[in-house]
């Protein structure tokens, strides 16, 4: 057979796309692999109640009084996105809660009955919070229910091995060279201070359990903890999924769960290799889980796990003895597992007003923008205001929704009282900055030239909420440059890439990055169809004032097409200060290619599908396949010193079927992820939050 063509191949990139979206969006689901080029991404809450979820006996409340008796857990970050379980009586599933002043999405709110309301916490202020609930016209508030950090943590667990590479947030901090970070009360190593709100560490070897993380200021010795943030675990996380334990020595542990429930999977088909005699193969009890034992049971093995209406699972080449597998439910109405609709509760945005200041003589009335040129003919100043977005390829809702006024001339407002000039969008509820870039604006084309920017910092926007005298001073001139010097490239492959996108944003690490586009001019990205030795952006704002704690997020791509599509390789660096210095980036992982089957070709007999790459070695591979019926049909998690992985044919074993005929799809994932043991991976670090060099492919081959 021969290949298709690429614009055909791109519609099942699509599809793909589609499925890891849809997942991706079910209420306290884990993460999957994102089928887009890798960026940042939100925080995705902890997993919902499992069967070893503690629970609480009855209080003995009449189910008809509500109340709130407790919320588990009681504190977490600021930057909210945490599962807590309201606990009391009286709950209905038309019950809305609030944490202070911030309402908890309609959306996220999960009852599980009368007395236990699960819900995703909101962003808020540090301190005690307290937490109200209302059904009906009843109303309950519990004072000082809730606790939010100063301190994120992420990952939020890690081995017992320690060494888990962690990032740490701060609210209102201001860390500096010589604070120190523990874990417990041991000492984190590799202590990096990226910026006055940002530390990266590794975690100290530790028993299992649940640790306090806690920052200690150089300076006077004082303490900003975080209580019971980082969890060490000695099997397979039990969260967090995936390989731990310590080496096989004759025994593997497997529990298997459904990815998108978070419950145990009964009657799941597993097996040690690919030979269907071996002895270590069997079913899951009811508890999801089986051991496999043996003396001739010693590490790296290969682990394949199966059950109808599930994508499959394999764990590759790893030396491990403890497993969990998350498998994903198809989303196939032959399975009872189509389209589930919705429960009518929605979303909610927020609104965000101020004013847009200029310094200047006037002190109660608006003063012109004398830090920008006078406009030529056709050309008027004009600003845009935004948010910063939760990743650069998350984009934020049109900021001129809902009546909003986004775009602001030189005009002062008719109105007293004013000393700027109002404006008021439209955004995603979430501690966020917000910022305005003013310029020149020409009336017939459009184009906009940026020469002032402001921001204001630690907005915090709650679902509903319209926030206040949200006032940008602008002083920020737009006269630096950040100068990249990309790393060397791998060898091309025969259908690409031919291209090169390199980016520069601005991290503000919690409240988001600034991704600078107005108009369809994006004044953050760089593309070329060569690759110069350096790459200079320019228009960009200093480090300073409000921008102090500020870092540059600098990406490097070399993609296939202007649609940026595969294959491609990217390398990111975060932490960038080095303004108007040159930066040198690192270099570009090799591009996975087809050797067997080659692209287009059958796959052969052994079923064992082979790819090799020419560039510094990965840390992990992920193989996702697509069977003839286009349903997902596998996903394998291997090293990235292997280069093939078997789709044993499980057919002959009862409710087992095989992948569906015809023409399959397999896409290649190279990634590196700093800290990376793979016989410690965890489902978390498929996500593209955790990356710092990426290539991708993808091929067809007929079964």
């Amino acid at each position: 057979m021969t290949p298709l063509t690429r614009s055909n191949s791109l519609v099942r990139l699509v599809v793909l796309g589609a499925l890891a979206l849809s997942i991706a969006g079910s209420m306290g689901c884990r993460e999957p692999i994102m089928m887009t080029e890798f960026d940042g991404g939100d925080r995705v809450p902890d997993a919902p109640l499992g069967p070893d979820t503690p629970t609480f006996s009855d209080s003995g409340i009449s189910a008809g009084a509500l109340t709130i008796d407790r919320v588990v857990p009681g504190h977490g970050s600021f930057m909210g996105g945490n599962i807590a379980i309201l606990r009391g009586a009286g709950f209905t599933d038309t019950a809305n809660v609030s944490f202070g002043t911030h309402a908890v999405q309609p959306a996220d709110h999960l009852l599980i009955d009368p007395r236990r309301l699960q819900i995703v916490v909101p962003a808020g202020e540090v301190g005690l919070a307290d937490v109200t609930i209302q059904v009906g016209d009843a109303i309950f508030t519990l004072p000082d229910a809730y606790t939010y950090d100063a301190l994120s943590v992420d990952p939020t667990s890690g081995s017992i091995s320690g060494n888990t590479f962690v990032t740490i947030l701060g609210s209102g901090t201001d860390f500096v060279d010589g604070d120190e970070v523990l874990f417990g009360r041991t000492p984190c190593t590799d202590v990096a201070i990226v910026s006055p709100t940002r530390i990266t560490c590794r975690t100290p070897p530790m028993a299992a359990g649940t640790v306090d993380v806690t920052v200690v200021r150089a300076s006077d010795a004082s303490e900003t903890v975080a209580v019971d943030a980082f969890s060490y675990y000695d099997s397979s996380d039990p969260n967090g999924g995936g390989l731990g334990g310590g080496p096989i020595h004759g025994a593997i542990n497997l529990t298997v769960v459904d990815w998108v429930s978070g419950m145990p999977i009964p009657e799941a088909f597993a097996i040690v290799g690919e030979d269907l005699a071996t002895e270590h193969q069997g079913f899951t009890d009811g508890t999801g889980q089986i051991t496999f034992s043996g003396a001739d049971l010693m590490g790296p093995v290969t682990l394949h796990v199966s059950k109808d209406c599930f994508e499959r699972t394999s764990f590759v080449a790893f030396d491990a003895q403890d497993v969990t597998v998350f498998l994903i439910p198809l989303m196939d109405p032959r399975c009872g597992m189509g389209n589930p609709g919705g429960g009518g509760r929605g979303r909610n945005g927020a609104f965000i007003e101020g004013q847009l200041v200029w310094l200047g003589p006037e002190e109660y009335a608006p003063n012109p923008w004398g830090n920008m040129p006078m406009p030529r003919t056709g050309w008027e100043r004009v600003a845009y205001v935004y948010t910063t977005q939760s990743a650069t390829n998350a984009a934020n809702p049109d900021p001129a929704a809902g009546g909003g006024i986004q775009r602001i001339t030189e005009v002062a407002p008719v109105e007293t009282g004013y000393v700027g000039y109002p404006y008021r969008i439209f955004a995603r509820p979430a501690g966020l900055a917000v910022y305005a870039l003013a310029g020149l604006e020409n009336s017939v084309t459009g184009e906009f030239i940026p020469y002032v920017m402001g921001v204001a910092r630690n907005v915090l926007a709650g679902p509903g909420e319209t926030v206040t005298q949200v006032n940008i001073l602008m002083n920020i001139p737009l006269d630096h440059e950040v100068t990249a010097r990309p790393g060397a490239l791998p060898p091309a492959l025969d259908d690409g890439p031919d291209r090169f996108r390199y980016q520069a944003f601005v991290d503000l690490g919690g409240e988001g990055i600034v991704v600078r586009n107005v108009n369809g001019i994006d004044f953050d990205t760089v593309r070329r169809r060569d690759s110069p030795s350096v790459i200079r952006f320019v228009g960009e704002p200093a480090l300073l004032g409000t921008l102090a704690d500020a870092r540059y997020r600098l990406t490097a791509g070399w993609f296939t097409f202007a649609d940026n599509s595969p294959p491609y390789t990217l390398t990111v660096m975060n932490g960038v200060t080095a303004v108007d210095d040159e930066v040198v980036m690192p270099d570009f992982l090799g591009l996975p290619d087809a050797v067997s089957p080659a692209n287009g070709a059958r796959v052969p007999a052994d079923r064992i599908l082979h790819w090799q790459e020419d560039g510094p070695p990965a840390d992990l591979h992920v193989v996702l396949v697509v069977g003839g019926d286009g349903q997902p049909a596998w996903r394998m998690l291997v090293p990235g010193d292997v280069f093939d992985v078997a789709m044993p044919d499980l057919s002959s074993i009862p409710e087992i079927p095989d992948v569906a005929p015809g023409t399959l799809y397999w896409v290649v994932y190279a990634v590196n992820i700093p800290g990376f043991d793979f016989d410690e991976f965890r489902y978390t670090y498929l996500n593209d939050r955790y990356w710092s060099q990426a290539a991708y492919n993808f091929f067809t081959a007929s079964l």
